[in-house]
């Protein structure tokens, strides 16, 4: 029992004591990353149950709840070819005081906007706001129910037609108090094709009238309208048949 042992036995038996401990302690942790047979089979369906619970491609147009047949579909979405069209906005602002006194159609400085559409039919929606007065230049005398200071939309160098924009009012009672400046807007709608547009806004004119204009507004908005589906034509399968 006294003797020792030799240097390679020793060296043996410590290595195995080594690979005795070490499975002790890491084979707890592997263990706990693997299933018994029991177990594992529970983590899997068989094919019956597996068919109740999931449906196959070929299944999943016709069948399915969260799935759509491709007629549902069209009638539900719009492929990205029919998509509408974005909308097209133009604007334009002026702060300068405009006043003039008369009866000759003339364009308000810098009241217009230019822009592009794409499809072959847009709804348009024109609107023109602004501060403004329209006077008689009397004091005294009250201006008639006819009288206004009118204004027209001009698309593309075209007149859509006079529209009364401001009632005209008493000058004032002095030059020190001249007639006040109301908010008037007017709003007008058109159709434009594919291409380049400018709107534009005049003063029409009006006789024995003084129109000021402190401050106006002049937005478009262009709508796309979607175009005409194509019709598909069907064909009959095969050049034979039984007449």
């Amino acid at each position: 029992m006294k003797k020792r042992l030799s240097t390679p036995r020793a060296a043996t038996v410590i290595v195995l004591a080594a690979v005795v401990a070490l499975s002790v302690t890491v084979a707890p942790s592997i263990a706990a990353n693997f299933l018994t047979p029991q177990a594992a089979s529970k983590k899997f369906v068989t094919n019956q149950k597996a068919a109740k619970t999931y449906v196959t491609k070929k299944q999943a147009n016709a069948k399915a709840a969260n799935y759509l047949t491709k007629k549902a579909a069209a009638n539900t979405y719009v492929a990205k070819k029919t998509a509408p069209l974005p909308p097209v906005v133009g604007i334009a602002a002026g702060t300068s005081l405009y006043s003039v006194s008369t009866i000759t159609a003339g364009y308000i400085p810098t009241a217009f906007t230019s822009f592009a559409t794409k499809a072959n039919v847009s709804s348009a929606v024109i609107t023109f706001s602004g501060t403004a007065s329209c006077t008689n230049g009397s004091t005294t005398k009250p201006p008639t129910a006819d009288q206004n200071c009118p204004v027209q939309i001009l698309v593309d160098g075209q007149s859509t037609g006079k529209v009364a924009f401001a009632p005209a009012t008493l000058e004032g009672a002095s030059a020190t108090k001249p007639a006040a400046a109301l908010v008037h807007t007017i709003s007008q709608t058109t159709v434009l094709g594919k291409g380049g547009h400018t709107i534009a806004v005049q003063y029409a004119g009006a006789s024995s009238l003084l129109f000021s204009l402190k401050s106006w507004n002049l937005s478009v908005q262009a709508y796309p309208q979607a175009e005409e589906p194509e019709e598909e034509t069907t064909s009959t399968k095969g050049s034979g048949g039984k007449s």
